[in-house]
């Protein structure tokens, strides 16, 4: 009997020390992730600056931009981090309409002279609206999670009379859909939530910021950004050694240069004339785009070869899933009285300049006729529950040399289409406003 006490007691005492060893280390746990907040202050950027985008714009190194681009391209950003002039977050007094544009780089407009925020308001103002204003929320590479937390956390608290919400057919498709209910991540890019983003915002941004976490930090370093447009300007030969050897080793798996070689040579001169000086919308590679195209080419898993089949096998988990996110934002704006526009970006596949060039790598091209399907089953689905939206397809089709033959974004005469299109719709939308002039 003694024994059994003796048991009892000893394991009480295990027992009572773990507790109070769990207790320390979440107490000390707290007291290093207050800490750690306090110091982030000191380098991360200010709010709002810190949930919209997970670099520091105003820190960033241009140097690699500068010496390939004209001055022209080199964007810049207000204080936000935003390529746009600088706003208020209260509406100002003179303003009777202000718009907030979602979106991302098609927004953001990196390659452009003018981002389409700064060209609307130029074609609002022009229409005699100089009481309208378009905030450009545009951030490169995020998407439909991110609209909607950057919308909740940060356009309605700009007093917005509508959210434009802008989707790029070519990379907002998304596998996971919305829940209210989803338990969050330990660590996520802001503004989506996390567990430690709850307690500590300014840490957060730190950490994604130094571990490259977020999308953002995943594109091509600007070193081999020089060497590949640099190898442009050399001879054809050389060109392709540099070229075929940079594909070669960033593939994932890696590839024989002996299979590399002959799918960039597969064009001839055609494809890098289009890289030889303009007086505007001067073209440039990206590694993501060589090596994506050598791995299209060299698969031999099925894709659509046109658009009739990729209606036939349109993938319907992204398109329910992304729809949730589209509804969610929806409700959300309806809940807050604001206004929401849903413009719908098609991909590139509809510049027929666009189509011809990239005819001799048909596979490659292929996954942009599987996002046109999408793009199609989107606006009819939200078109049957009675959601209006803004198709710019309807603008853009069949336009020629509307998109960058190498990224397809929009180029200048693109964005400038995009930007009379939105225009035009936040007229009505400021004509249908209560109360309003």
């Amino acid at each position: 009997m003694t024994k059994a006490l003796e048991a009892v007691r000893c394991q009480t005492v295990r027992m009572r020390k773990l507790v109070l060893w769990i207790l320390y280390a979440g107490l000390m746990s707290a007291v290093t992730i207050v800490g750690l907040e306090g110091l982030s202050t000191l380098v991360v950027p200010a709010w709002p600056a810190r949930e919209l985008r997970p670099i520091d714009t105003l820190g960033v190194n241009m140097s690699a931009l500068k010496s390939v681009v004209g001055p022209e391209l080199v964007p810049t950003y207000n204080s936000w981090g935003l390529r746009d002039h600088e706003r208020s977050l209260a509406k100002p007094a003179a303003i009777k309409f202000r718009g907030v544009l979602i979106g991302d780089s098609f927004l953001e407009g990196s390659m452009v002279t003018r981002p389409i925020g700064q060209r609307i308001e130029s074609l609002l103002s022009e229409a005699g609206r100089n009481d309208m204003e378009a905030v450009n929320l545009g951030v490169a590479a995020t998407g439909p999670s991110q609209y909607y937390y950057r919308i909740r956390d940060i356009a309605l608290r700009l007093q917005p009379d509508a959210i434009v919400l802008n989707l790029f057919s070519g990379n907002d498709f998304v596998e996971e859909p919305y829940s209210p209910w989803s338990i969050p991540p330990l660590v996520a890019e802001r503004p989506k939530p996390s567990w430690l983003g709850a307690v500590a915002p300014r840490l957060t941004w730190l950490v994604v910021n130094r571990l490259g976490l977020a999308e953002w930090g995943k594109g091509d370093d600007p070193a081999d950004f020089l060497t590949i447009n640099g190898a442009l300007a050399k001879p054809l030969a050389e060109r392709l050694d540099i070229l075929t050897q940079y594909v070669a080793t960033h593939s994932s798996p890696a590839k024989e240069t002996t299979i590399v070689r002959p799918v960039l040579a597969r064009a001839g001169d055609k494809f890098w004339k289009a890289f030889g000086p303009r007086d505007h919308d001067q073209e440039f590679l990206a590694g993501w785009l060589l090596t994506n195209m050598v791995g299209s080419e060299t698969s031999d898993s099925p894709v659509p070869l046109t658009a009739e089949e990729a209606e036939r096998t349109l993938d319907r988990t992204l398109l329910d899933a992304t729809l949730t996110w589209v509804i969610a934002t929806t409700e959300l704006a309806r809940k807050h009285g604001v206004k929401l526009m849903i413009v719908l970006s098609p991909t590139s596949i509809i510049d027929p300049l666009y189509v011809d060039f990239w005819a001799p790598w048909p596979r490659h091209r292929a996954f942009l006729f599987g996002r046109q399907a999408l793009h199609r089953a989107l606006r009819a689905a939200l078109e049957a529950r009675s959601i209006p939206v803004v198709d710019l397809e309807d603008d853009l089709k069949g336009r020629p040399g509307t998109y960058r033959l190498t990224d397809g974004h929009w180029n200048e005469l693109g964005t400038q289409i995009a930007a009379e299109r939105i225009a035009l719709e936040l007229l009505k939308l400021r004509n249908d406003k209560p109360h309003g002039d």
